[in-house]
């Protein structure tokens, strides 16, 4: 790894707001080197009271230098996602540009420490499936039996899908 890479990386670590990343650690339960992946390097250690800043250091710094030397442009591992841009990669560009550009541009890293994630996509407009009428006539009953244990909050989601997949459909009951 060249040195230029290598003082971006210690620039990162060190920008990093440490007393934060454990605490939150801390209240997640999250051990180090937990990630789906292998990596090269990475020391496994499940959560427990004794994990410190430097061993947190040490996982980035591990995930840092495998996407820098192999060149990945975005890893997630963990609670962290990490996304590299490397000023030797060939960008498309006009050769009358290309010196101006490269001139501008340095390498670059990201790092993101993310201890809960969630990625929920909303279909708008048309559904591709249809609900088949028994479906209806199971969710009705949810919602009855839902309005009669006084549930409300379910009834008034279940309405809710009810209504998605059927805009004609009256209700028959006011929540």
């Amino acid at each position: 790894m060249n040195k230029e890479n290598s003082k971006l990386i210690e620039k990162t670590i060190s920008s990093l707001d440490w007393d934060s990343i454990c605490s939150s650690g801390k209240i997640f339960k999250f051990g180090v080197g937990e990630g789906v992946t292998a990596i090269p390097g990475m020391k496994k250690k499940n959560f427990s009271e004794e994990i410190t800043k430097n061993e947190y250091k040490a996982e980035l710094k591990t995930l840092l230098k495998y996407v820098v030397e192999n060149d990945i442009s975005e890893l997630t591992y963990g609670p962290w996602v990490i996304f590299w841009f490397n000023s030797e990669w060939d960008l498309d560009i006009e050769e009358d540009e290309e010196d101006e550009i490269e001139s501008q541009l340095g390498s670059s890293v990201e790092v993101i420490y993310s201890p809960q994630r969630i990625c929920l996509a909303n279909v708008m407009g048309k559904l591709d499936y249809k609900i088949e009428e028994s479906d209806f006539d199971r969710l009705e009953n949810m919602l009855k039996k839902a309005i009669d244990s006084e549930n409300y909050e379910l009834a008034s989601k279940i309405r809710d899908v009810i209504k998605v997949h059927n805009p004609e459909h009256k209700d028959k009951k006011d929540i």
